[in-house]
C-alpha cells in the first residue's frame, strides 16, 4: 500500500511539474496587449527625441531654386543667392523642432489596435505605422507653422529677388517652386523626421537598451528584438 501511495505521489509531481514551472515564467514574459502598445509608444516617443536632436533635420532648397543660385554665384549677385539660402536654412531651424513637438504629441494620440504586428515588422514598422496613421495630420499641424516660418524669415520675398535677377532662369521652373515653398519645406521636413525615425528605430531594434527613458518600451522592444 505504501509503495502504491508513493507511485500515485510521484506521478502526481512529475504531471503538475509542467504547469507549475509555466505558471513561474508567464508572469514575468507575458505582458497585456495595452502593455504592449504603452510600450510601442513610449519607444517610439524615445526614437523622436533620439532622432530628432537639434540639427538633425537638413532640407536642400526646390531643385530649380538651387540652379538660380550656383548661377547667380557666378556673377556680381551672389549675395541674393546667399541671403535667399540663409533664410530658407532659417525657416528649416525653426520649423524643424516643432515638426519633432507634434510627432512626440501624435505618438500619445495614435491607437494601436494590435501592437504584436507592428513589433513583429521590419525594422521601422513602428516609424511607418505612425506615418500612415499621424502623418496627414502632423502635416495639417504643421504646415500653418511652415507659413509663420517663412514670413519671419522673408523667405518668399528673397526668392522673388533672386529670381528677378535671373532673368531666363527663372523660367526653369523657377516662379512654380516659389509659389509652393510652404508646401514643399512641410513635406521635406515632415519626410525627412520620418527618415531618421526609421533609422533610429532599426537602431533600437538591435539593441533596445537605447531606450533608457523608458523601462517598459526598453522591455516591449527587447521582447521582439529583431
Amino acid at each position: 500500500m505504501n509503495y502504491l501511495l508513493r507511485s500515485v505521489f510521484i506521478c502526481s509531481a512529475l504531471l503538475a511539474a509542467p504547469f507549475a514551472l509555466h505558471a513561474q515564467v508567464a508572469p514575468a514574459t507575458a505582458l497585456s496587449n495595452q502593455q504592449l502598445s504603452d510600450g510601442l509608444k513610449a519607444g517610439l516617443a524615445s526614437i523622436v527625441t533620439q532622432a530628432l536632436g537639434q540639427g538633425a533635420v537638413s532640407v536642400s532648397v526646390p531643385p530649380a531654386l538651387a540652379k538660380v543660385q550656383t548661377a547667380l554665384g557666378k556673377t556680381g549677385n551672389a549675395a541674393k543667392a546667399t541671403g535667399f539660402g540663409g533664410a530658407f536654412s532659417a525657416a528649416v531651424a525653426q520649423v524643424a523642432p516643432q515638426a519633432m513637438g507634434l510627432l512626440q504629441s501624435s505618438i500619445k494620440d495614435i491607437k494601436v489596435d494590435d501592437p504584436k504586428a507592428v513589433l513583429s515588422g521590419g525594422a521601422d514598422a513602428g516609424t511607418q505605422y505612425l506615418k500612415k496613421a499621424m502623418g496627414p495630420s502632423v502635416r495639417e499641424k504643421l504646415l500653418p507653422l511652415v507659413k509663420q516660418a517663412t514670413a519671419s524669415s522673408g523667405l518668399a520675398v528673397k526668392a522673388k529677388d533672386m529670381l528677378a535677377l535671373a532673368g531666363p532662369l527663372a523660367g526653369l521652373g523657377g516662379n512654380k517652386a516659389v509659389s509652393d515653398l510652404d508646401g514643399y519645406l512641410c513635406d521635406q521636413v515632415i519626410e525627412q523626421s520620418f527618415a531618421l525615425m526609421g533609422k533610429q528605430e532599426a537602431a533600437v531594434r538591435a539593441n533596445p537598451a537605447l531606450v533608457t527613458d523608458s523601462a517598459l518600451g526598453q522591455k516591449v522592444f527587447s521582447m521582439f528584438k529583431k
